[in-house]
């Protein structure tokens, strides 16, 4: 067997030939390195020695990581609208996602509500919805929209809520503590704000999202030094200097927002990032919402310090941010006009495009728990089977064990490509979008933390 210096030399010239990254700090890429090795190699004695690589790297302990995943989404005065079985059409995106924390706006009953709360319990089972409390903020609007919350009861678990009024449309505000993964309450409290701003163009538009913005940032000064906060909504700001927008990134001492992705010049003529658009996804408008193309950024997700500071107990997983089904190929289109190349299958492009004028913003934030090596076995035998492989345009994903694996595709620059929990015996995964080349499957037992690591080849004339 060769040595562990020799193991690693080699596999840092192979994830740099394959990357692109050099000068890099190994410790940073230790698992996905050998993770790497590992795959080339095929050599599957070698994998009990991985907890050693990361004892050495390390030293006695290391960061074990889970993904909370987030969606926010307008849903275009759900459940009302000309299409028959929109929750139909819903559930798609849903189970594609498959989002832990669900923040959505444009909510016209509570029936609405407790619709979506339904169809994730039966897609995934224990999720619940905040309560429903139709808007009290500027009573003489006869037109009035909601905004509310699912969430993963596994995963959290719903201590207070209130609707913030202001001048013009509720905030809702809800405060969510993270359960451990036995259930068991963690001290890391989610304060989450739900928001839709005021729309249009125009001066007196402009002035009431400042006034919104203003007593949302009002309210989360009063907060405790330090906190986790997420602010999501459609905030309807037509560009970067806008005062509602300047004002959400304004200094809040050590609770000020950040947007992830940090493109304030979104709306100029010559601006290249377009797979950042959310509205809208037709480019004639159909019996409901808004016309004009994939051509504006008014859906966003802000998070504050300690979400945005890699060392927390939970932050935000870089390059994670992104607008579901948008890969920049339609600019002024309809959604469906994009290239599935890089993106999500046309199926899904085309429920995007039926559900709202709004793409949902999407991201996930990592659980991160200092564990003793010790804690993180490795399977003797595979988690799951793989077939074909190589592959061409999908694969089945068999389990080898009764209980749930949740499942993560990278590809060789690490980019997480898919995450999603294998419930059933047999699961079909659609992989014709995907380039061909090498991909890292990694799965997981999280109710024991046994792993696994395995590698899918996609091959095409």
């Amino acid at each position: 067997m060769p040595s562990i210096e020799v193991i690693l030399n080699e596999t840092a010239d192979k994830y740099q030939k394959n990357t692109n990254i050099h000068n890099k700090n190994i410790s940073q890429h230790a698992e996905f390195i050998i993770t790497i090795y590992l795959s080339y190699l095929e050599l599957k004695y070698m994998k009990k020695y991985l907890i050693l690589f990361l004892f050495l790297i390390y030293g006695t302990s290391v960061f074990a990581q889970s993904d909370i995943k987030v969606m926010n989404y307008n849903l275009l005065n759900y459940p009302l609208g000309e299409m028959v079985n929109r929750i139909d059409t819903l559930s798609k995106i849903l189970d594609f996602y498959q989002p832990d924390l669900l923040l959505v706006q444009e909510l016209k009953s509570e029936q609405g509500l407790e619709d979506i709360a339904q169809e994730l319990n039966a897609l995934f089972g224990d999720y619940q919805a905040g309560t429903y409390v139709p808007q009290i903020s500027n009573p003489a609007n006869d037109w009035r929209l909601q905004q509310n919350l699912i969430y993963n009861g596994a995963v959290f678990e719903l201590v207070s809520e209130a609707a913030i009024q202001t001048p013009y449309r509720d905030i809702n505000y809800f405060q969510l503590r993270i359960l451990e993964e036995d259930g068991t309450p963690s001290t890391d409290l989610l304060h989450t704000y739900v928001t839709h701003l005021k729309s249009s163009q125009g001066g007196a538009n402009e002035q009431l999202r400042l006034s919104m913005v203003q007593v949302l940032n009002n309210h989360i000064s009063l907060l405790t030094p330090e906190s986790k906060v997420i602010v999501a909504g459609d905030f309807n700001v037509y560009h970067g200097g806008e005062p509602a927008y300047q004002l959400l990134l304004s200094d809040n001492g050590t609770n000020t927002l950040h947007d992830p992705i940090d493109m304030p010049e979104w709306a100029s003529t010559y601006f290249p990032n377009r797979e950042i658009y959310t509205q809208s996804t037709r480019l004639s408008s159909l019996d409901d919402g808004a016309g004009g193309g994939m051509d504006d950024r008014f859906d966003f997700i802000l998070l504050s310090d300690q979400l945005m500071n890699p060392n927390a107990t939970l932050a935000y997983q870089a390059e994670s941010y992104q607008a579901l089904g948008n890969n920049g190929t339609c600019y002024n289109q309809d959604l469906i006009d994009c290239s599935i190349v890089d993106n999500v299958s046309f199926d899904l492009l085309r429920s995007l495009y039926h559900m709202s004028d709004h793409l949902p913003i999407v991201l996930s934030l990592e659980v991160n728990e200092v564990v003793s090596t010790t804690d993180l076995p490795l399977s003797s035998e595979s988690l799951i089977e793989i077939a074909p492989n190589p592959a061409n345009t999908q694969i089945d994903l068999v389990r080898n064990e009764t209980k749930p694996i949740d499942l993560r595709i990278f590809n060789l620059q690490g980019k997480l490509i898919l995450a999603q929990k294998l419930l059933e015996q047999k699961t079909t995964i659609d992989i014709a979008h995907l380039p061909k080349g090498l991909y890292i499957i990694q799965t997981m037992d999280k109710t024991t933390s046994v792993f696994d690591v395995s590698k899918l080849l996609i091959q095409r004339e």
